[in-house]
Order: C-alpha cells, then sequence, then structure tokens
C-alpha cells in the first residue's frame, strides 16, 4: 500500500503493463488488416491538418474544409486510379514482355565482348536466369487485386471496403485530431510529459515538411519525365516517369538507375544518337533543378542524414518490409534522428555530464598520464 501511495507500480502492476504491451504488438502483426486502415488514416490526417488548420484559423471553421479537402484529394486519387492505371499496367505489361528481348539484344552486342575478356558469354547466362524470376504480369498485386475485384472474390471485396474506409477514419480523425492526440498523451507519465511534447513537436516539424516535401518533389518530378520522355518519343513514356519519379528518393543511385533503364528501352526499340542524347539531358535537367530549386524549395530544412545512410536505409526497409518499407525508411530515419538529436541536448544539459570530478592538488597533463 505504500509503493501506490507513493505513485509507485507493484511488481504485479507492471507485470500486466508489460503484459498489455506485449499483447498489443502481438495484435498489430495478427489484426494488420484492421490496424493498417486505422494507421493510414491519422498519417492521412497528420499530412492534411495544417490545410485544415489554416483554414479554420480563417474563419472557415473545420468541419467543412475537412469535407472539402478529403472530397478533392479521394477524387484525384480516384481519377488517377481510373485514368492512368490501367495504363501503366499496360506498360508494366509491356516491360515484362520485352526484358528477355532486352537480354537477347545485350547478348548479341555485348557478348563477344564478355567472351573475349571474361571467357564466357555473361550475358547469354543471364538471357537464360532472367526470365525465371520474372513475375507474371497477374501475380502484379494491383493487376491481381483487380482481377478479384472483377471477378468478387470476398477477399477482395472486403480489402475493398477497407479502402473505402480509410476517407471515413481520415475525416474522425481530422475532425477529432487535437482531442486525440491529447488523449494519447494522457498515457504518458507526468514526469516525462515535457520531453514527450517537445519530441512531439518537432517530429511533426520534421516528420511533416518532409513528407510532404518529398511527396510532391516526387509527383512534380514524376509528370515532368513522363511528359519529357514522351515528348522525345519513348515507349513506356508514363511507366518510366512515375519510376523515375519514385527513384528520386534515393540518391545519386535513384536518377542513375532511372536513365539507364530509359536508354535501355530506347536501344531496344531502335533509338539514334541523338535520341539517346535527348534522354540524358530529360533527366540532366530534371536532377538540376530538383537540386538548386524544387527540394531547397519545397522540402526546405534538410534531413542532416547522409546519402550513404538514406541508401542503407531504404535498402533495410525494403528487406524488412517490401515497397512499405521503403516509403516509410526516410520518415523513420527523420525520426531516429530528431529523437537522437533531443536525447543528445538533454545528456548534454544534465548535471551527470557537467559535473566535474574533484581534484586534489595540482596535476599536470603527464601526471594524469
Amino acid at each position: 500500500m505504500e509503493e501506490i501511495k507513493r505513485g509507485r507500480l507493484t511488481p504485479m502492476q507492471q507485470k500486466v503493463l508489460l503484459g498489455v504491451g506485449i499483447l498489443f504488438l502481438v495484435s498489430i502483426y495478427f489484426l494488420r488488416s484492421i490496424y493498417i486502415p486505422i494507421f493510414l488514416a491519422y498519417f492521412l490526417a497528420f499530412l492534411l491538418n495544417p490545410l485544415v488548420r489554416s483554414a479554420e484559423k480563417r474563419g472557415f471553421g473545420r468541419v467543412g474544409p475537412i469535407f472539402l479537402i478529403l472530397f478533392l484529394v479521394f477524387s484525384l486519387l480516384a481519377a488517377f486510379a481510373i485514368l492512368m492505371v490501367p495504363q501503366i499496367l499496360g506498360q508494366l505489361r509491356q516491360l515484362f514482355e520485352r526484358l528477355p528481348t532486352l537480354m537477347e539484344v545485350l547478348s548479341g552486342r555485348f557478348g563477344p565482348l564478355s567472351t573475349h575478356y571474361l571467357g564466357y558469354d555473361l550475358f547469354t547466362q543471364w538471357r537464360v536466369v532472367v526470365p525465371t524470376f520474372l513475375p507474371e504480369v497477374g501475380a502484379v498485386p494491383a493487376v491481381s487485386f483487380l482481377e478479384n475485384v472483377l471477378s468478387g472474390t470476398a477477399r477482395a471485396l472486403s480489402t475493398l471496403l477497407t479502402i473505402l474506409l480509410v476517407p471515413i477514419l481520415t475525416f474522425y480523425m481530422l475532425k477529432d485530431y487535437y482531442v486525440l492526440n491529447e488523449k494519447l498523451l494522457q498515457l504518458v507519465p507526468r514526469r516525462y510529459m515535457t520531453d514527450v511534447r517537445e519530441v512531439m513537436r518537432r517530429l511533426s516539424i520534421v516528420l511533416g515538411g518532409l513528407i510532404r516535401g518529398k511527396f510532391m518533389v516526387c509527383i512534380i518530378l514524376a509528370a515532368f519525365y513522363s511528359l519529357a520522355l514522351g515528348a522525345v518519343g519513348i515507349d513506356m513514356a508514363l511507366l518510366l516517369g512515375i519510376l523515375s519519379g519514385l527513384l528520386n528518393l534515393v540518391p545519386f543511385v535513384g536518377p542513375l538507375v532511372s536513365v539507364i533503364l530509359s536508354l535501355f528501352i530506347a536501344l531496344l526499340d531502335g533509338a539514334q544518337i541523338t535520341q539517346c542524347i535527348a534522354i540524358v539531358g530529360v533527366f540532366f535537367a530534371a536532377n538540376l533543378v530538383d537540386g538548386t530549386f524544387l527540394t531547397p524549395r519545397i522540402v526546405g530544412r534538410q534531413m542532416g542524414i547522409s546519402p550513404l545512410t538514406i541508401i542503407l536505409a531504404l535498402l533495410a526497409g525494403g528487406e524488412l518490409l517490401g515497397f512499405l518499407g521503403i516509403l516509410i525508411a526516410l520518415p523513420v530515419m527523420a525520426m531516429v534522428k530528431v529523437l537522437g538529436g533531443y536525447l543528445t541536448e538533454r545528456y548534454l544539459a544534465s548535471s551527470y555530464y557537467r559535473e566535474e570530478a574533484p581534484v586534489e592538488g595540482k596535476q599536470s597533463l603527464s601526471d594524469g598520464i
């Protein structure tokens, strides 16, 4: 009873809390189909809340702007899915069908060089290996999902209902955004409340700017690549443009992979040297504008993380969680940076760090050694 009066948890209460925490983490895995729309809705609410707050400050209230913003956002997403997804899937099918032909072209042009310098035809071996790991078009998640929806399977209908649930959850989370955050903060012990609020404030600034900025830069670059490559006369310009916009998240490596893939596809279609130069010019101009204008103006504050660390984080995220891991790798790195920076500040300001050991008498450097 004395421990409870002092505000301390008994060993039994600590075990109960630990068990509840473990059960919650386990439930996230087994009930991920339920948690995913909740987390996605909160993520969208986090991204859209600054727009709603700005409209609220101008006297438009909160519910009306939420309706309008969500209607515009999901209308754009629906229009993109209806108009662009079929073209993207069609070009993806073409890419899968052309890759074996591309390997044959490489084997024909560079096979003799490989045989001369390496002693074997490297490209002929890859021509045999590539078809074995290329996915069937029906195995692509988006294609499989669309086929299941059209066939009316229960699993696809459940997924469709989950997608339709996201806008509803987002609306309620935006409506009660601050109330929900306060309720979550009430679970934090009072002695840590100041620290948690400061960390959350910094995370909101850094993550918000990073995610919104990177998202906008990717959209602008994807649109530019699609239009420019289409103007140059490249097949699959839409697919290459969107892929190049997403690969822009990976420093150095992403643009390099994009331009090489575009050149390969252009050469496969018999492109001339002038067309290849134009493709290189498109990517050079896009990266020049991105580095000097888009990223500094839109993203603003830099993450302060080295390009090598970003590449390793993206690789680790892709290995652990696939495409979802690639998407959340940068936000997680930003969170680690913010949390690590704050903990470092607290440590350097603590009495444990600042207190010096008492020194008796005069000591020189040689004495200390």
